[in-house]
């Protein structure tokens, strides 16, 4: 298991600038996420939420700005954070198993294969058993459904026992029954004292489940309970035109992938 988490705020961001050559995705972000919690980042495509992500995790460089994680510079506990990325930037084509998966998780610098294939097994065998797809090790990806592929890479993301965890869209495109399941698991992790920051579309099940509701528009637009957050007006700032009013609830566009998603 990893190091007890930090006492105080899991995630802070102060005045973050961010984005992709010339291009600015992101300008002066600021909010704190609380330890424990199961925070929903909103916002429609192309108002900044995988690059959010990036940058907390330091896959982008922050233009401007700061980042701390548990109280401390990403780089003093980067090994304490995971990270899922949208299952569409994953080539589920690649010949590997479920369980060559879940090890990837372990590579980093110094962890060579032969180092992976001698420490990794019991490290594996408890992350396929904490999401319930121990019967899956053998399976080749391509294989799968799309719930058991969000699994699979949820349990890669676990394998190190994170603390904070960041998951870029984990349950777009599944149906109702595999889209609980995942729901169930993050919100068990949360329980347990993990901080799960979940780029999402779907304002419902952020307002039924979830602690926070952080509303982003390349900039943020709200941040709190979802009860007092997830106002007419800040639905409207959030989501603009993509912002669809069925039998007077709101709702936010179905997501649509494309390329450079952001």
């Amino acid at each position: 298991m990893s190091e007890s988490p930090a006492t105080g705020t899991a995630i802070e961001v102060t005045g973050l600038s961010s984005g992709y050559g010339r291009h600015a995705a992101l300008e002066g972000v600021s909010f704190k996420a609380p330890l424990g919690n199961l925070v929903g980042l909103l916002g429609s495509n192309g108002s900044g939420k995988s690059t959010l992500l990036k940058t907390i995790i330091g896959l982008l460089p922050t233009w401007a700005g700061e980042v701390r994680l548990l109280d401390r510079p990403v780089d003093e506990v980067r090994a304490r954070i995971g990270y899922m990325p949208q299952a569409e930037d994953v080539d589920w084509s690649f010949p590997v198993t479920v369980r060559d998966v879940v090890a990837m998780g372990l590579i980093e610098p110094g962890f060579g294969p032969r180092r992976l294939f001698r420490r990794s097994s019991r490290r594996v065998d408890e992350a396929l058993k904490l999401i319930g797809i121990s019967d899956l090790a053998g399976r080749r990806v391509g294989e799968l459904s799309g719930g058991q592929q969000r699994r699979t890479l949820l349990a890669r993301t676990l394998i190190k026992a994170p603390d904070v965890l960041l998951l870029d869209e984990p349950t777009a495109g599944l149906d109702i029954s595999s889209e609980e399941e995942f729901l169930q698991i993050i919100q068990g992790l949360a329980r347990d004292g993990r901080t799960v920051l979940v780029a999402t579309h779907d304002i419902s099940c952020v307002q039924r489940v979830y602690d926070y509701a952080l509303c982003l528009n390349r900039t943020v637009v709200a941040f709190g309970p979802p009860a007092t957050t997830l106002t007419s007006d800040t639905l409207a700032a959030t989501f603009g035109r993509h912002l669809l009013h069925l039998g007077g609830g709101e709702v936010a566009e179905p997501h649509v992938a494309h390329q450079g998603n952001q």
